[in-house]
């Protein structure tokens, strides 16, 4: 009855389904240059992200406002290896589209962040 199927397990792609994506998108992704909002309450963070997306300010300017990380300007972390940020924070930005930040405040150790990928190498 499987003999026809390939075992999804030994096959280097999905049939389009996301989680082959992600994998395939980790796959070839060695770093990533991120600018992320940090803030210490999820409300805080929907919040940002409303702001945001209203118009009423860029990312940018969102991120001098609001971002309890004063370390970078503009929220701008710089390029970012995988074992340099945290798993989840990794994770997230691997899903948004250059140019684009996460619709919904990701949670870490550290608080919640909108996170904007700026480029991959």
């Amino acid at each position: 009855m499987g003999k026809n199927r390939p075992d999804p397990a030994l096959t280097k792609k999905g049939d389009a389904d996301d989680k082959g994506k992600e994998d395939e998108r980790e796959k070839g992704v060695d770093s990533m240059e991120v600018r992320h909002i940090l803030v210490e309450k999820m409300g805080k963070s929907e919040d940002i992200l409303k702001i945001i997306e209203s118009g009423k300010m860029t990312f940018n300017e969102a991120a001098r406002e609001f971002s309890i990380d004063k370390a970078g300007r503009s929220g701008l972390l710089g390029w970012k290896r995988k074992t340099e940020l945290d798993p989840d924070f990794w994770e997230a930005a691997l899903k948004v589209k250059v140019g684009e930040y996460t619709k919904e405040p990701v949670k870490t150790q550290y608080g919640y962040h909108i996170i904007m990928v700026q480029s991959r190498k």
